[in-house]
């Protein structure tokens, strides 16, 4: 705090030094020192210094400290514009009055160390990951553009074929799809069909509505080109131009990626000859029968026709064909599209005088509007703001007219509704860079929509502004805390207005940067599942709506605890980094990549069935196998394992299907290192497994729960390794579960964790939680039995744990299964089933020969009468 009056010096330290650490000067003149010495995140700074040094020394802090991203706050007393509207210019981030209350001043400043804790941490990780953010941007956007061109040039490939019957047709293609999107974004404003309109139809319905007449090339030219009226017959055969187009582009639809694409085309196709009342061709649909795409295009095509010469007739000029346009409303046409049509006429006339212009502008108005916050020194405030978008919440205050007048001459774009329920639409839909209300016209509800627009999930951040008396005291904390960033007075200048918005662009700019930096995982570069969670849930959808494949693979690297062991965590940070490359390299543009926990990478390939899957994983072992990795002057070489599942109609969702993958990767855990398995294949075998041992009908019809041994025994995370070794020595188990506090399951502690835990000098005082095995196998009560014996017939490990709300309750062993086989064809050599798997679930004979089992057995029958309980005890 630089503060020339002793009084307000102590007042100011009495209130801030119980939360925060404080440097106090008199003047200015060390502050160059003080920085470098204390590192401040937050500078006071008086405006009424005695040597009326204040401006210099913000401009001496943001010219020397660019980098450090200090806060700066101007305490003043009765400033006027000029004086305000110069600390602004010199680098101020706010001021305010000394009359300012405790708990004002409070509030300001938490605001200010938050902002200054965020600016901190989006610097270091911007550095950090700026490389694999570029890299990560350029192959979303080849693959955007790759999508964007195959469909962009399907369309022109198959609207050429009408172009090259028909001279006329190439300039009627272009006509028509500018009306067509005039006519609908009209109607996404007003009319009944907003909530159907959204950027994917608008999208769809540009790229798709050129091949309306893509059917005539099934006509003749005897009558598509003949110059005078069309017989009955000749009509029939005209009227079937929509059949012949609909079909060619439901073929592509089935055929392509871009099948919602391509169904709206092939719906534009069928049914834009149809009519309102009924009347029209082929299936004489009529009204909300007809789909809403073609209603629109049915309206373009005809007003285009009738303004356009053709070899049959002259051109008819615009208002007279805006007039029999209108007459068709209700008989021919959609009424609602006929009044989006008559509010857009002076556009479509307009667009007919110049449409070569007005065609450019229409192409670039569907590419993807891609904002970077990025800013330069060159870079003025009307650069920043020119054509974003604010919204404005007026509820009838003479500040927001005001402020409107001066949003729109900085070339802002503005929408203003009456209420929140309304704004929260337009949010969604534009995501704004900027949303300005009053404060306390409804305060209850204004509280609930700030709440909800700081928890929505937008693509960037939004900016928010309340207007409000600043003199009552609980406004600045109160809005703090539902997080607007910044209250202005009823009495703005202008020029105050654009000072506090180019203020705004700093954290609307750091903002953006942090929802960077949460897509991305911090060491791999690779995305988080978290953020690719909506794109997954999309291409699932897309799956099952439209029957295609998805598969995914879950990679696991071997051995990566023991890297970590001989060379050191950053070691293994350097391979799973490296790897991360790799596998990452081996996927399509259209594939998703994500790290999840530890060492393990998921691969989800849309459009992809297993056995292609398989191939994947297999090029990514294969380029694993390739990798050096140098280590200290070592090169190291890694191996990994992976998992690979599919998407069928038994698999609900996605995460289902993530899990499917973890299970067939522990299976290829099982089986050694630099193994790859299919969900399937473990599946088949182990249903001819089944089949062969006759055990399906015994084990088919039950749960985990009426098979299970209980109760079972467990150790908590706390307890130390020598007491939990003293606990499987007496009860002569080989392993036990590890539960927390709450008794829920978080482990599994084995004879050999143990063994390996006694060679650290100070074993015997350590929570086990520190040496026990966390990936541990598990199954619901409720699962089916048959799929745990499956998967015991796979997995190497001979018992998996039963829980009921994530508590064990109880163990499945290789017995367990076998006591309830009923009709098993066993060697009579081997005795009673049930026998045997007492001595299989003591554990001891695991390695025993089938001939030593054998004498076992006979010895425990002669000598013992109760076979259960001597191999119980043992």
């Amino acid at each position: 705090m630089i503060e020339s009056t002793e009084a307000f010096r102590r007042q100011v330290h009495e209130v801030l030094c119980a939360h925060h650490e404080i440097k106090l000067l008199e003047c200015g003149a060390k502050v160059r020192e003080t920085i470098e010495t204390f590192q401040p995140e937050l500078i006071l700074l008086d405006f009424h210094l005695a040597d009326d040094s204040a401006i210099e020394v913000c401009r001496t802090i943001r010219r020397e400290f660019v980098d450090r991203q200090i806060q700066l706050l101007v305490l003043g007393k009765g400033l006027d514009e000029s004086q305000r509207l110069e600390l602004f210019a010199a680098g101020a981030d706010d001021i305010i009055d000394k009359s300012i209350s405790r708990l004002e001043l409070t509030a300001k400043i938490d605001v200010l160390t938050r902002l200054h804790s965020a600016l901190m941490r989006a610097t270091t990780a911007e550095r950090k990951l700026e490389g694999y953010s570029r890299e990560l941007e350029r192959i979303v956007e080849a693959r955007s553009q790759a999508i964007q061109s195959t469909q962009d040039i399907a369309v022109f490939a198959l609207a050429k074929l009408a172009d090259s019957r028909d001279t006329e047709t190439g300039e009627h293609l272009v006509r028509m799809r500018a009306y067509t999107q005039m006519i609908a974004e009209q109607l996404r404003v007003s009319g009944p069909y907003q909530d159907e309109i959204d950027e994917q139809f608008l999208s769809n319905l540009y790229r798709s509505s050129p091949l309306h007449d893509i059917g005539k090339v099934g006509i003749s030219d005897a009558i598509l080109l003949k110059p005078d009226r069309l017989t009955d017959e000749e009509y029939n055969n005209m009227k079937q131009h929509v059949r012949i187009g609909a079909e060619t582009l439901e073929e592509a639809a089935q055929c392509s990626p871009s099948g919602s694409f391509f169904d709206m085309a092939a719906q534009i196709a069928r049914y834009h000859h149809e009519r309102w009342d009924g009347t029209g061709y082929l299936e004489g649909l009529s009204r909300l029968q007809i789909p809403l795409a073609a209603r629109i295009v049915s309206v373009a095509d005809v007003f285009d026709a009738l303004t356009s010469k053709r070899i049959y007739k002259d051109a008819i000029d615009p208002q007279t064909a805006y007039e029999m346009v209108c007459q068709e409303k209700g008989k021919q046409f959609d009424p609602a599209v006929v009044t989006a049509f008559d509010e857009v006429f002076d556009k479509l006339v307009s667009f007919s005088a110049d449409y070569h212009h007005h065609f450019m502008n229409f192409s670039a108005t569907t590419q993807p509007a891609v904002s970077h916050y990025h800013r330069s020194k060159r870079q003025t405030l009307t650069d920043l703001i020119e054509g974003e978008t604010v919204i404005l919440i007026d509820n009838g205050c003479p500040t927001v007219k005001l402020l409107s007048g001066w949003l729109q001459e900085a070339g802002m774009k503005l929408s203003i509704c009456r209420e929140y329920a309304t704004a929260k639409h337009l949010i969604r839909d534009e995501c704004p860079m900027l949303v300005i209300a009053e404060w306390g016209a409804d305060v209850v509800a204004g509280e609930l929509f700030f709440r909800w627009l700081r928890e929505e999930y937008l693509p960037r951040y939004v900016y928010t502004m309340v207007i409000a008396d600043q003199r009552t005291m609980d406004v600045v904390s109160q809005t703090a805390d539902l997080g607007i960033d910044d209250v202005i007075a009823y009495k703005i200048s202008r020029e105050e207005l654009l000072a506090r918005l180019n203020s705004a662009t700093r954290v609307i700019e750091l903002e953006n940067n942090l929802s960077v930096v949460e897509r991305n995982d911090p060491l791999t570069g690779l995305a988080t599942l978290r953020y690719l969670s909506d794109q997954l849930k999309r291409e699932w959808i897309r799956a099952r709506n439209y029957h295609l494949p998805i598969s995914c693979i879950m990679v696991d690297i071997d051995d990566f605890s023991g890297i970590n062991d001989r060379y050191g965590a950053e070691a293994g940070d350097k391979v799973l980094q490296q790897l991360a490359t790799t596998i990452a390299d081996q996927g399509r543009q259209v594939d998703y990549v994500c790290r999840l926990e530890r060492d393990r990478i998921l691969f989800v390939l849309p459009e992809c069935a297993e056995i292609s899957a398989y191939r994947v994983a297999k090029r990514i072992e294969m380029a694993v196998d390739q990798v050096r990795i140098d280590i200290g002057g070592r090169e190291i070489s890694c191996t990994v394992s992976m998992g690979v599942a599919e998407r069928t109609n038994s698999v609900p969702d996605l995460d289902t299907l993530i899990r499917n993958a973890e299970m067939a990767l522990k299976v290829a855990k099982s089986s050694g290192e630099r193994h790859v398995v299919c969900l399937k294949h473990c599946q088949e075998t182990a249903s001819a497994m089944a089949d062969e041992d006759h055990v399906r009908e015994s084990l088919e019809h039950l749960t985990a729960a009426e098979i299970m041994t209980k109760p079972v025994l467990s150790v908590r995370e706390t307890d130390t390794i020598a007491s939990v070794a003293k606990f499987l020595l007496k009860h002569e188990f080989n392993s036990v579960p590890v539960v927390d506090m709450e008794g829920c399951l978080t482990g599994i502690i084995s004879e050999k964790d143990l063994m390996q835990a006694f060679r650290k000098p100070d074993a015997w005082s350590r929570p086990v939680s520190e040496v026990m095995e966390r990936d541990v196998v598990r199954f619901n009560e409720h699962e089916p039995c048959l799929q745990i014996y499956e998967f015991l017939s796979q997995a190497s490990m001979r018992r998996v744990i039963v829980v009921k709300d994530g508590r064990p309750t109880g163990v499945i062993s290789r017995g367990n299964c076998l006591r309830y086989m009923q009709s098993v064809d066993a060697n009579a050599a081997l005795g009673d089933p049930a026998k045997l798997a007492n001595v299989l679930d003591s554990g001891v004979f695991e390695v025993a020969t089938l001939n030593q089992l054998r004498e076992i057995l006979k010895t425990f029958e002669s000598n013992s009468p109760s076979l259960e309980s001597s191999s119980m005890e043992l």
